[in-house]
């Protein structure tokens, strides 16, 4: 690890990069394949860190004495802080750079989880996922504003597909592992474990990450020229009263951009789906289906790991596309978020007909696989957007998606209240 440069050249195959060329060999691309590859970690990191509570919720639940309303406030703490930083981490990773802001993230998540372990109270608990929220705000547009640094247009889809498998995979270690773990050690050790891991990593991404190819210590003359030529890397910019400042005028001009509106609705009727089902989809198999905590959490393991693997495919496929000439950028985004939003209203909507475990999980699965096109979608739109104002965009469009997984909890918790088990379908 700190010799990555070795590393690369020694092992190619444990360096390979997804294009639109196919897996192509570290060497030239070996520094962005690494922060890419970061970015996959940091964001399964964060995935899990949020969506732990919900995994271990019906033994956490049954301790606590908590019932349905206060599962949903507790379940709605994290959004509501998360979706205060989002703007302010964005601009913040745009002026000062994503890698220190990405550790502060890592920082205190990791701590959070490890706080929650040893807390025994719903409102100091509420407390800690509100902060955990608010600082992990900034690590979603600031892993957009890394990749526009870092990664040409022509491969964003799949760098995109790539960083965001996180999210899946992380959702599969909260809602397949953690189940597992907290059923037969407990769901304290579960908790602290996931915050051990994410500070650990943190000393990782310390050491090999960086704001951009410029400030990487292992990047090689190459790959600076192939990132030059592909207009990633510019000439050295101007340094202190002479660097150009981002004007409010700017980004009040491209947030009256229809296009700017369409990837922020987008945003909001994905975030809203994503974690409706992340949230509440084991209290869904415990309480609707009936089903004991442990073998709720195994049947999580086929929708995530489905969405994981389509998040790879749906990058170089889109890449691929754009690249031949038959479809433009535009006709690929759009298109690849149309798949997304059709194929997880059908599996939401035939959910409901069906008390099967299996065809349940069926169904589950499709919604949240469908779900990895649009890292090729609207996820992507943002860089084609702007590069310079790419965190703040970013940031503004999950503070408005994150307002929708903030009313997801609490609008499921008085339905559950109001019907029961059976009103999880």
């Amino acid at each position: 690890l700190l010799k990555p440069r070795r590393l690369c050249r020694r092992a190619p195959s444990a360096g390979m990069f997804l294009t639109p060329r196919g897996y192509v060999a570290a060497g030239a691309m070996k520094a962005r394949t690494v922060q890419v590859w970061l970015l996959l970690g940091v964001r399964l990191l964060c995935q899990c860190n949020r969506l732990n509570l919900g995994g271990v919720m019906p033994l956490l639940a049954g301790e606590l004495g908590l019932d349905v309303q206060q599962r949903g406030q507790l379940l709605s703490a994290f959004p509501l802080g998360y979706m205060t930083t989002q703007v302010l981490g964005g601009a913040m990773s745009d002026k000062y750079g994503g890698k220190p802001v990405m550790l502060l993230a890592l920082l205190a998540i990791g701590a959070g989880s490890l706080a929650l372990s040893l807390l025994s109270d719903s409102q100091s608990m509420w407390a800690v996922m509100f902060l955990m929220g608010v600082l992990e705000g900034p690590s979603y547009p600031t892993s957009g504003v890394l990749l526009g640094r870092w990664v040409p247009s022509r491969e964003r889809a799949s760098a995109t597909a790539i960083a965001e498998t996180g999210g899946p995979i992380g959702a599969l270690v909260a809602l397949f592992i953690t189940p597992q773990l907290s059923a037969r050690l407990g769901w304290r050790i579960a908790l602290g474990a996931c915050g051990c891991c994410t500070l650990a990593f943190s000393v990782l991404w310390q050491i090999l990450a960086a704001s951009s190819p410029e400030d990487c210590v292992f990047i090689d003359k190459a790959e600076i020229q192939e990132l030059r030529d592909l207009g990633v890397v510019t000439e050295e910019p101007p340094k202190g009263d002479a660097a150009p400042k981002p004007q409010t005028s700017a980004y009040l001009k491209m947030l009256r951009l229809p296009s700017v509106w369409a990837v922020f609705a987008g945003q909001v009727c994905f975030n809203y789906n994503r974690y409706l089902m992340y949230n509440w989809v084991v209290t869904y198999y415990t309480d609707g289906l009936k089903i004991p905590v442990a073998e709720a959490g195994l049947c999580m393991f086929w929708p995530n790991i489905t969405d994981a693997v389509l998040s790879f495919a749906v990058g170089a496929a889109a890449d691929a596309l754009a690249k031949s000439g038959r479809m433009s950028t535009l006709a690929v985004r759009r298109t690849f978020s149309a798949l997304g939003f059709l194929g997880t209203g059908f599996g939401a909507l035939a959910l409901v007909l069906t008390e099967d475990r299996v065809l349940a999980t069926v169904l589950v699965t499709v919604a949240s696989g469908m779900q990895a096109c649009h890292n090729a979608g609207f996820k992507s739109s943002y860089g084609d957007l702007s590069r310079r104002y790419s965190g703040v965009l970013r940031g503004v469009g999950n503070m408005l998606g994150t307002g929708s997984s903030f009313l997801v909890p609490l609008l499921a918790a008085a339905l559950l209240e109001r019907g029961g088990g059976s009103s999880s379908r």
